[in-house]
């Protein structure tokens, strides 16, 4: 055979064989570490993650983080921490900047959000990861607003009892009953009964002026 074929199919081989080392394999491993994590699905623990993580399995880590954020009986300083440590694992894990950024800073949001006291040991110490935080808090802090004023004009005036002016004497309870029994009375008067004939109003006649001898 040729030694120019030998080799030129050497090469071929080494070439493909590189390709594969550097795209297909390492993508094959990660799913299959992603798959077979150690850890009970049914029972995912923080603490448990958390060596996941320090073991720089960042993987499953976030699967299993992941996982225990779906119980819903989790305090909210418990899922705070959750997300405190999954914004580890970003930090961690990514490589991209403004990716890493953004996902680690999103984490600490959510954590001050449910725990906005939270202040817990962080397995990250340095000062970008710090810094990240701090931004994650003042963001969640201006989300929180201020009561509102109610407005004034809006307002129902509530009557005050025992406070008022003193109305006029023909406005009191005992004026108006008064008058009111006043006028009752005058129809009365005025009116007397319906089946009763009309009064004679024919003057009576003056006596004769006397005569001159007496009669």
């Amino acid at each position: 055979m040729n030694k120019k074929v030998l080799l030129f199919r050497l090469s071929m081989t080494v070439v493909l064989i590189s390709y594969l080392a550097a795209t297909i394999l390492p993508a094959g491993v990660l799913a299959q570490e992603s798959i077979n994590c150690p850890y009970d699905s049914e029972a995912p623990s923080l603490e448990h993650a958390r060596q996941t993580f320090k073991a720089l399995n960042y993987n499953c880590a976030e699967m299993e983080i992941n996982d225990l954020l779906k119980d819903e009986s989790l305090s909210l300083e418990e899922k705070a921490n959750a997300h405190v440590l999954m914004a580890a694992v970003y930090y961690a894990k990514l490589k991209d900047a403004k990716e890493k950024r953004n996902r680690v800073i999103e984490q600490f949001a959510k954590a001050f959000r449910f725990y906005a006291n939270w202040s817990g040991d962080l397995d990250i110490k340095s000062t970008e990861f710090l810094s990240m935080m701090e931004q994650a808090k003042s963001l969640v802090g201006t989300e929180i607003k201020a009561p509102e004023t109610p407005d004034l004009d809006t307002l129902v005036a509530v009557p005050t009892i025992g406070t008022g002016e003193k109305k006029a004497w023909y406005k009191q309870w005992w004026a108006i009953g008064l008058g009111v029994g006043i006028v009752a009375g005058a129809v009365v008067l005025l009116g007397g009964g319906g089946d009763e004939s009309p009064p004679d109003t024919t003057l009576a006649a003056f006596p004769l002026p006397p005569t001159r001898d007496g009669r």
